[in-house]
Order: structure tokens, then sequence, then C-alpha cells
């Protein structure tokens, strides 16, 4: 009996390599060497990527899309599709354009029409003022043309002879100069009196060969620059009867 208890005691329980083989061989896993029993479970445990919880925390399925999600992931690409523009507000920007239009139009003509008036002018302005550029140099010269009817009155008779000519020679030459840039002289006697272009310094007798109110004697030549009268006649007139 005694002999048979010291061989039992000797044969005690198998090695644990023996025992994990047992445990392979069923298919199990063996737990890593230096990891807690705890952490495997945990492995274990945790869902697969992609998989969602449901309330008990255990792995579900992902679900499946529904038609409308469907139908915009396979429209374009996935794209969401692009909104229709307004045709309201597409409206008030051409009428606004078009309202735009009308007022620089307007601009414009009232613009062209404004220069068409100030060339005008300035045109008109630039003839007189050409016309009359000379006027105050002719208002010089006229003293000189009455000091040469002056000397051709006083010469009386030797009016007739070579120095008398000579002078009368001299004189239309100038009133030919004078006479291309605008001056003309005032013919006054035997016309009838004009306010504009004559100023009265004496009146007549009735009677004296003349009708009323016409120039019966000139004491000094008038003249006109263009249709600007430059110097008035002096002239006497014929009293009325």
């Amino acid at each position: 009996m005694l002999r048979q208890e010291k061989d039992d005691s000797m044969t005690g329980p198998a090695p644990r390599e023996a025992e994990a083989a047992p445990a392979e061989e069923a298919g199990q896993e063996s737990i890593p060497e230096g990891q807690p029993p705890a952490a495997a479970e945990k492995g274990a445990a945790e869902p697969l990527a992609g998989e969602a919880l449901d309330e008990a925390g255990e792995a579900r399925a992902p679900a499946a899309p529904t038609a409308a999600e469907g139908e915009s992931a396979a429209g374009d690409g996935g794209a969401a599709p692009e909104s229709q523009p307004d045709v309201a507000s597409l409206e008030d920007r051409i009428a606004a354009l078009e309202a735009r239009e009308r007022e620089l139009s307007d601009q414009y003509v009232r613009l062209l029409a404004e220069f068409d008036n100030y060339r005008r002018r300035t045109r008109q302005e630039m003839e007189t003022l050409r016309a009359t550029a000379a006027e105050r140099l002719l208002a010089d010269v006229l003293p000189v043309i009455d000091s040469l009817d002056h000397a051709l009155a006083a010469a009386g008779g030797d009016a007739a002879g070579p120095l008398g000519q000579g002078v009368k020679l001299i004189r239309q030459q100038l009133l030919d100069v004078l006479a291309r840039h605008g001056l003309a002289p005032i013919e006054a006697v035997g016309q009838p009196f004009d306010p504009n272009l004559m100023e009265a310094v004496a009146e007549a007798e009735p009677g004296d060969g003349a009708p009323p109110g016409y120039v019966v004697e000139e004491y000094r030549r008038g003249y006109r620059l263009h249709d600007k009268v430059l110097r008035p006649s002096l002239v006497k007139v014929a009293a009325a009867r």
C-alpha cells in the first residue's frame, strides 16, 4: 500500500506544456505571455471597423443608404445640382441697364448740342475779333485822311495842278488800302438824316434847297468798319417847315 501511494505522488500532475497541447488541438487561442486576461477579453469584445454599436453595446451592420441618398451619390459624382437663376432678379437687372443706357444717350445728345453751340459761338466771336482787330488802328488813321481832305479844300484852284493831283492820288490809294480791311465812308449829303450813322451839329433854314430832314452839309465825314459805325458823320440838317 505505501509503495503504491509513493508511485502516485511521483507521477503527479502533467507539465504545463502537456496541458497546453490539448487546448491548442481544440482550436483555442493561447493567451500571449505577459498579457493579462482582461486585455484579451476586451480585444475580443471590440467591434470590427465600420460596424456600429446598438443600444446593448453589440456590433451591428451599417444601415443601408436610402433611395434619395443613392440618387444623389449616383448623379454627377455626388455633387449637388446648381440652383436655377432667379428670373425676376434678371429682369430687374435688364430694366436697370436699359434705364442707364437711355440716361447716357440723353447726356450724349445734350453734350453734343452744347458743344455744337459752343463751336458756333466761338467761330462767330473769332470772325468778329478778326474783323475788328484793326479797329483802333483805323480809328487813328482817320484824322490823317481828314487832313488830306482839308489840304485839298484849302488848295482851291491849285488842287487841279500837279501837286493837288498828287495829293488826291495819295488820298485815294490810302482809302483803297483801308477799304480792303473793311473801312467804307458814310455818304451823308443829300441823304435823309439817320441818327445811327450821323450826328446833327447844325440846322439849315427852310428853303435852302433841301427837303426837311435831309442833310444839307457835311462837316466831317463818317466811316464804317464792316457793319459797325467807326465814326459818325457831323452834318447840317434841313429844318422842317
